[in-house]
């Protein structure tokens, strides 16, 4: 039978907007990509003639009956006011990380995503790619008992990150939010919701100057606006218990960990970050074995939580990249912020159903194995 597509507008026509765009026009049968927006009319007609779709203005683009979906690739700071403007014209939105910068924004567009009966999913949706679905695959059925602990550790060099990309240094736009989202997003699809956490925080050199010629701010004071460096313990409902750290005032040389200790194993994940990140699995007096992927999406796919949202409206069942599990992660980092600040442990209040897993089996084998596309839409 013939697919149904949903038509869909992207929103911000920065880097990330490539893969994007590739990935819904190639890659996913029930997504049609109509147009683009940008606030920089040039940015946005290249867009438009490199991927053969309209040009439109944010305004043209609400007042279009036929556009069901927006992707908003802007940055943070702009996503409440993007996102709200959306809902308002009865369009469903796909919202890079994060929701919003303030916890208060991110609940008030979850409350009205649900009186307009529309869907409301955000990034990231890595934890949808072959690496984080095995690993779950490897905990839900007991392949390391018990899961009791974790271990998770990023660094990054946010002075040069963010001298290209100002918005990283920002309120909503740090490590934790940019980049650690990734991570807890990925243990949250795995075990399910956190009930509280402590954190400390450092915020090293707060005061930055420009260092880039070829950037308009070069030689230009700037501040960072929250805590760089940050430590947390989280308690899980489940009963585990997370060691987090994320620091991105390091070197350029990343050593991503995230590591899930069992009664009965060790899992060590690759970078969550990336959809094919490698599972190396430990058991008793034995050495560590790289698990087989169970599950398609190897490769950049990211638009795949976009995918997997216009088959679940056809299918009238959950997204994945839910915007409960998206807001909890958000009050997560929220609640590390706050706990380092006020010195108190965080008690978290939300919660979220976790995801259902994709069904095993939908390896992108070319001509004679199922399309990976095919894992949304059964």
């Amino acid at each position: 039978m013939a697919i149904a597509q949903i038509n869909v507008a992207v929103v911000g026509c920065g880097v990330i907007s490539d893969i994007y765009l590739q990935s819904l026009q190639d890659k996913f049968a029930v997504t049609n990509v109509v147009a683009c927006s940008d606030l920089n009319p040039e940015k946005m007609q290249a867009k438009a003639e490199k991927y053969h779709i309209k040009a439109m203005s944010y305004a043209d683009i609400l007042a279009d009956p036929t556009i069901q979906l927006i992707v908003n690739l802007t940055t943070p700071k702009a996503h409440y006011s993007i996102i709200k403007q959306a809902l308002e014209h009865g369009k469903h939105v796909f919202s890079e990380k994060m929701i919003a910068v303030e916890l208060a924004d991110g609940q008030e567009l979850c409350e009205l995503a649900r009186s307009k009966n529309l869907r409301l999913g955000v990034a990231p949706d890595t934890f949808l790619g072959g690496g984080i679905q095995t690993a779950r695959y490897m905990v839900d059925h007991g392949l390391i008992g018990d899961p009791l602990s974790v271990v998770v550790s990023l660094n990054r060099n946010f002075r040069v990150y963010a001298d290209i990309f100002p918005h990283m240094n920002q309120r909503g736009g740090t490590l934790p939010f940019d980049t650690g989202c990734y991570y807890l997003t990925a243990l949250a699809s795995i075990l399910g919701p956190a009930k509280s956490v402590s954190a400390f925080g450092r915020r090293y050199q707060p005061e930055r100057v420009g260092q880039r010629t070829d950037k308009p701010w070069f030689g230009e004071k700037s501040t960072v606006e929250a805590d760089n460096i940050l430590t947390a313990t989280v308690a899980y409902q489940d009963g585990v218990l997370a060691t987090v750290h994320f620091n991105s005032e390091n070197i350029l040389n990343e050593q991503p960990q995230m590591t899930l200790f069992g009664s009965d194993g060790i899992l060590k994940m690759g970078d969550p970050n990336n959809f094919d990140s490698p599972n190396y699995l430990t058991k008793q007096l034995n050495e560590p074995v790289k698990f087989p992927f169970t599950y398609g999406f190897l490769e950049n796919s990211r638009g795949l939580g976009v995918a997997d949202m216009a088959w679940a409206i056809q299918q009238n069942r959950p997204h994945r990249a839910s915007m409960e599990m998206a807001y909890h992660v958000f009050e997560l980092i929220h609640g590390m912020y706050q706990s380092a600040e006020t010195e108190t442990v965080y008690h978290m209040q939300s919660t979220f159903d976790r995801p259902q897993p994709l069904p095993t089996g939908y390896l992108d084998n070319g001509f004679w194995g199922p399309t990976e596309e095919s894992a949304l839409a059964f």
